[in-house]
Formats: C-alpha cells, structure tokens, sequence
C-alpha cells in the first residue's frame, strides 16, 4: 500500500495499539508491513515472528520507517526489486 501510495494512516494507530500491547507482554513483533494483511477494513498481524523486547526494534524507533515513504523505505524498495 505504501508503494502505491495509499494512505495507510489510519492502520498506523492499530499497529501502535500492537505495539502496546506486545511491549506490556515484553516482546516486539516484526513491524515491516508485509507482515500485516488487512481484510475487511481490519489489520492483521500474521508474521510468526516475536522476539523480547528491545526500545531499538520497537514500532516507533524502527518499524514506523516502513510505514511511509521514508528513505529507509526507498532503500528496501531499490535493493529488493520484484
């Protein structure tokens, strides 16, 4: 969705509702978007990846850079073309 530009702001709050979520269990999730689906308006998370928590690998400190066209996305983009 990023990609193509579509907005996907209002997923953005749900993913950090996750992220609450998996902090007070004391893990992170994977936060790159292709982890994620979303079906009928809803976002699911269906990565099987979890790990314990880290500030460094958190939604806001690394996984929000691959929720919008930042250049850390650009990067992923240009080294993984399809």
């Amino acid at each position: 969705m990023v990609k193509s530009d579509i907005d996907v702001s209002s997923y953005i709050n749900e993913v950090r509702n996750m992220a609450m979520l998996a902090k007070n269990s004391n893990l992170n999730i994977d936060y790159f978007p292709t982890n994620f689906v979303v079906s009928n308006g809803l976002l699911y998370y269906v990565d099987y990846e979890c790990n314990s928590y880290m500030e460094e690998w958190n939604f806001e400190n690394w996984g929000i850079k691959y929720w919008s066209k930042t250049k850390e996305f650009i990067d992923y983009l240009n080294n993984h073309k399809e």
